[in-house]
């Protein structure tokens, strides 16, 4: 299987997740929480509300991103460090919630900060193999 179609494939299954998660968290976020296992024990408060709807937003505009890319993987190859940064900016947010709010246990955590790692791993060498080789200019 060449990478150019695991590229189209994963993009495919990454709009798809980012376009639900961000549905559910934008406007069910009680329930797309309930999914992932991150409802809060004590309950919903207005800030965790607000926090779910803002991290749904971003999710449907990543999925945007990716469709974009989906369109012509080619062209936006660069677009694959949007998704490293995503993934980066995920085990920064778990952690976060690990240590401030105190809604993810130390699996969790671990387990979430292993994917986004893994998923890092894909894209770096999906990239590697697709990025178009530098032609020097003449002068």
């Amino acid at each position: 299987m060449s990478a150019l179609l695991v590229l189209r494939i994963g993009l495919v299954v990454w709009v798809i997740w980012h376009a639900a998660f961000g549905i559910l968290s934008t406007f069910f976020p009680e329930v797309g929480a309930d999914i992932v296992g991150w409802s809060p024990g004590p309950g919903w408060s207005d800030a965790l509300l607000a926090m779910s709807k803002q991290y749904g937003m971003v999710m449907l505009l990543l999925a945007g991103v990716y469709f974009i890319m989906l369109l012509d993987p080619a062209r936006y190859i660069n677009f694959l460090w949007v998704a490293v940064a995503e993934q980066l900016l995920g085990i920064g947010y778990g952690a976060y919630i690990y240590t401030m709010i105190g809604q993810l246990t130390a699996t969790q955590l671990t387990l979430q900060a292993v994917g986004n790692l893994a998923i890092i791993g894909a894209i770096v060498i999906l990239w590697t193999r697709l990025r178009q080789p530098q032609t020097p200019v003449p002068a």
